[in-house]
């Protein structure tokens, strides 16, 4: 991957968390346990089609180069692995279920692996939209 600068770093990391975050309140006050199996779809439909466009934003407004296919795997290393890290403490270590939350929670663990496909995707597409100007 691409060296980053420290402060891209920084906020990649500040965006994780803020996201995490987000997702924890609007889930609460059992992080979408109570939510229908239907509801839990559509979130994960509307969040997977909201990244469509974020996705780009995020790399052009975050990285100063063009190589949008190695930074996107930046954004779905810092959209992943720090929400993993962040889940074990919170339902894992604080909530005591330990990494059997990785099956009841599978509406989290579905993005832990889907953005490493998304997000590199949209990053090969905006460099074959550089080639093609």
């Amino acid at each position: 991957m691409n060296k980053i600068a420290l402060k891209y770093h920084l906020a990649l990391l500040l965006m994780s968390f803020v996201t995490w975050g987000f997702f924890v309140l609007v889930g609460l006050p059992d992080y979408y346990q109570r939510w229908s199996y239907e509801a839990k779809v559509i979130i994960i439909i509307l969040v997977t089609i909201m990244y469509i466009p974020l996705a780009p934003f995020l790399l052009k407004k975050m990285f100063p180069d063009r190589e949008y296919f190695k930074n996107s795997l930046w954004l779905a290393l810092y959209l992943t692995v720090p929400l993993f890290i962040y889940d074990v403490i919170f339902i894992g270590w604080i909530g005591g279920e330990g990494l059997q939350f990785i099956p009841i929670y599978w509406y989290l663990t579905f993005f832990y692996f889907s953005f490493w496909v998304q997000f590199p995707l949209i990053g090969l597409l905006m460099e074959k939209n550089i080639e093609d100007e």
